[in-house]
């Protein structure tokens, strides 16, 4: 009797309107789907695949912080110094507030089918994952000269997500939003070390309230 398939998705959110929602469905650790797709097909391309889907990742804003940009109080933290040095810093929401809002319709979406904010539909940030973490978690070798960046980004959602079943991920964040990241095992060397200062020498008046399992 073969085994039952599970998959794990992985999502670089794109306009509603526009073909720029990069899409990847991972069999195991295989791609059987690799796509751009306009947001708005979004749920209805996922949904055969969902009954047997374990793990969501999308690189989007699912949740709304509040104050200056509507950051989140992880995306403070990914502003300073270090993390602009290196161009991984996230976007403010309230930059993209049109996506934002779509990201938080498509959560409210998956929540009726069954997925749950931080335990099996995560949010995730590529950017910052292609510069910290080894090669290994990039599945480059799926990548061809057809590639677009958003699938390239969304098959590095996808295999996040793999890891997240696997337990394999750590979480930054505080209650107005978590981010999930490959666990430090998967990371740089010296990454490791640059984050661990920049966490070290946060201001801890403004970040008390900041958690993270990544040390664990």
């Amino acid at each position: 009797m073969s085994s039952k398939r599970i998959f794990f998705i992985g999502i670089d959110l794109g306009w509603k309107e526009k073909k720029t929602t990069g899409l990847c469905i991972l069999d195991n650790k295989k791609p059987v789907l690799l796509q751009d797709i306009f947001g708005r097909d979004l749920l209805k391309t996922i949904k055969p695949f969902l009954k047997e889907t374990r793990t969501i990742a999308i690189d989007a804003p699912l949740t709304q912080g509040r104050g200056k940009g509507m950051m989140r109080l992880y995306e403070k933290f990914l502003s300073t110094s270090i993390f602009r040095r290196e161009r991984v810093n996230p976007l403010p929401p309230a930059l993209i507030f049109k996506l934002s809002d779509f990201a938080r319709e498509i959560v409210k979406k998956l929540e009726k089918e069954g997925f749950i904010l931080d335990i099996n539909l995560i949010e995730v940030f590529p950017t910052l994952v292609r510069k910290i973490c080894k090669e290994e978690v990039c599945l480059r070798s799926f990548l061809t000269k057809t590639t677009t960046e958003n699938q390239e980004s969304a098959l590095l959602c996808a295999q996040i997500a793999l890891l997240h079943s696997q337990f394999k991920t750590r979480w930054l964040g505080y209650k107005d939003g978590f981010l999930f990241l490959p666990e430090m095992s998967f990371w740089k060397k010296n990454w490791q070390e640059k984050f661990y200062r920049a966490w070290r020498d946060r201001p801890r008046l403004r970040y008390h309230r900041l958690i993270t399992n990544l040390f664990k």
